[in-house]
């Protein structure tokens, strides 16, 4: 292998981290204090503004835990619809799933696939999900060391009975329940994508002429 050739390989190989950095679940927490489920089902929705473009990649469903264990195997019983919504567009659909103990645990939240779906720091928006009637879900009094990973600002809260994680314009609770989460990743910058695209351009020309030599 030349020199050229291996000094490309690298210089893609340390510039794809920066294209598509790990992912990150926007909200968790240390400790639940207090958890439950009257039977009844709601949908519990939280309204945010990124601060920065993010791209949205998963969205997740609280799962019940074990009051102080975040890696606990998983004990959410029921299918939880996630949606998300532009509310500066109106309230549109932006991405849903459906979450199930089959997904991605990470945290106190189960994660599934969706998009990838980039969010404007210029719209603010929605993320509903709904508890169904036996899995637990806290909320905001119930949990201590909050951490909020995502460039956003909240913006207030719905808590509302409902089978269907539509869009609610009307914020009517005080505090956030848990509820929805999303896992997201930053936006790459401009400059990075044009070196990373340089790189593979150049690698790929090398890999052209050497089947064609």
């Amino acid at each position: 292998m030349s020199k050229r050739y291996l000094g490309l390989l690298i210089l893609t190989g340390l510039l794809l981290p920066v294209a598509a950095k790990a992912d990150t679940e926007a909200w968790d927490f240390t400790t639940v204090t207090g958890q439950g489920n009257g039977g009844t089902s709601y949908a519990l929705g939280t309204l945010f503004t990124p601060t920065v473009n993010i791209v949205v990649d998963s969205l997740g469903y609280y799962d019940a835990t074990n009051v102080d264990s975040t890696s606990q195997p998983s004990l959410m019983t029921q299918s939880h619809r996630v949606s998300l919504f532009d509310v500066t567009t109106g309230g549109t659909l932006v991405a849903n799933t459906t979450v199930t103990n089959a997904g991605t645990l990470v945290g106190h939240f189960i994660y599934e696939s969706v998009g990838p779906v980039e969010l404007f720091s210029t719209d603010e928006y929605e993320l509903v999900g709904v508890t169904n009637t036996t899995d637990f879900y806290t909320n905001a009094a119930n949990v201590s060391g909050f951490t909020l990973s995502a460039d956003i600002v909240l913006d207030g809260y719905n808590k509302n009975p409902g089978v269907s994680a539509g869009y609610d314009p009307l914020n009517t609770a005080s505090a956030q329940s848990f509820g929805a989460d999303l896992g997201f990743e930053p936006v790459p910058e401009p400059s990075s994508l044009l070196l990373l695209g340089t790189g593979l351009a150049g690698l790929a020309g090398m890999l052209k002429r050497k089947l064609m030599a």
